[in-house]
């Protein structure tokens, strides 16, 4: 093939030397630095609100034509943003911020100190009239990486919004679900392997109470995918781990209740009212709410090392789901798994009707019960 020479027309500035995470990068401001003798290429450069910053990844190599993406699947370097390409060449879109001589200050560039610069272009933003397009485009990316914006969020340590949308799996604002995105959201930044839902990272929470749908809905581990473990241990703790048993152990500190408890006395007296006493009068409930809410956010803000405390661990993993074989109930005529029966001879009759034990889960934690008749 045919060589291609290109010439720099400027260089980036800004304060990363070496490679970070985009994510990182695109949270200061840079300047490109435009070359004397393009500066007329500049006229009139702040009719456009957006740029298309093309610049050379002069600090990558050429590396192989596929790998994983952050998400934790695996594509070809061409349904990538990956730095290592066949030509190490990047396209940014950035916000221009205003022109300074020849230098333009721009908001979300994601490269290097000192990248070279080998074109500007004014940013088609016709896309950007037809909501459906876009539509379309986000929901194309949500159903090859449904968790990219949880992803992104953790990335950037972002909990004030992970929080935000835990709100939308819990039902509710409180201090319990703020910890729990705390110390997930730590967790997670720590090991740094983003759930695939399909058992590659492992959760292990030690209570069934408000900090387990944090864990839950920052790390991805659930019941539903088999990531998430439940240990009736009472304790506002979990573990995090990667398959191989390498993982980290965060624990509340036996003085986070009483600081929490500080912090906010009108959440603790309505607590009191309304989940102790079950003093549940309407105008009870909406002052809990209100106090909640407030409190939830502002726990963010507390010390996280005077809340927690970190230890690594190595754990025990258990081997991945079973697949189970589903057979018919001789008498309620329900499908159910074949390990929740009871056989009878050649047949098999389901927990409920045959009135055996089984083990249930609620707000009280684990205990056994005797199945009683079916609904059905």
């Amino acid at each position: 093939m045919d060589t291609i020479i290109f010439t720099p027309v400027g260089r980036v500035q800004n304060s990363f030397n070496e490679p970070a995470s985009h994510l990182e990068i695109k949270k200061q401001q840079s300047i490109l630095v435009i070359d004397q003798k393009y500066a007329e290429a500049l006229f009139n450069i702040e009719d456009c609100p957006f740029l298309d910053v093309v610049f050379y990844f002069h600090k990558s190599e050429q590396g192989s034509l596929s790998g994983q993406i952050h998400s934790g699947m695996t594509r070809g370097v061409f349904a990538s943003r990956s730095p290592s390409r066949p030509n190490l060449i990047a396209v940014t879109t950035v916000r221009l911020i205003k022109k300074e001589g020849n230098n333009l200050i721009v908001d979300g560039l994601d490269a290097l100190n000192n990248s070279p610069i080998l074109d500007i272009k004014c940013c088609d933003t016709s896309i950007l009239e037809i909501q459906d397009r876009l539509n379309e485009a986000h929901i194309s990316i949500l159903k090859t990486e449904p968790r990219i914006e949880i992803n992104n969020l953790i990335a950037q340590n972002d909990q004030y919004h992970l929080l935000l949308k835990a709100g939308q799996l819990h039902g509710h604002y409180c201090p319990g679900l703020a910890m729990g995105v705390m110390a997930a959201t730590f967790a997670m930044n720590q090991i740094n392997i983003l759930s695939d839902g399909m058992e590659n990272l492992l959760a292990i929470t030690e209570t069934n109470n408000c900090f387990s749908d944090g864990i839950q809905f920052v790390t991805g581990c659930s019941f539903g995918n088999n990531s998430l473990i439940y240990k009736d241990l009472g304790k506002t703790a979990f573990t995090l781990t990667a398959r191989n048993g390498e993982g980290i152990r965060i624990c509340s500190t036996h003085e986070s209740q009483e600081l929490i408890k500080n912090a906010f006395p009108l959440f603790n007296e309505y607590y009191q009212k309304v989940v102790v006493e079950q003093n549940r009068q309407p105008e009870n409930i909406a002052v809990f709410k209100r106090a909640a809410l407030d409190r939830a956010f502002k726990t963010l803000q507390l010390d996280f090392n005077k809340l927690f405390s970190v230890q690594k661990t190595k754990t025990r993993i258990p081997s991945f789901a079973a697949i189970h074989e589903s057979v018919i109930c001789m008498d309620c005529k329900e499908s159910v798994m074949k390990p929740r029966t009871i056989a009878d001879k050649s047949e098999y009759k389901c927990i409920e009707c045959s009135h055996a034990e089984f083990f249930i889960l609620d707000g009280n934690g684990i205990r056994k019960e005797i199945a009683s008749e079916p609904d059905c």
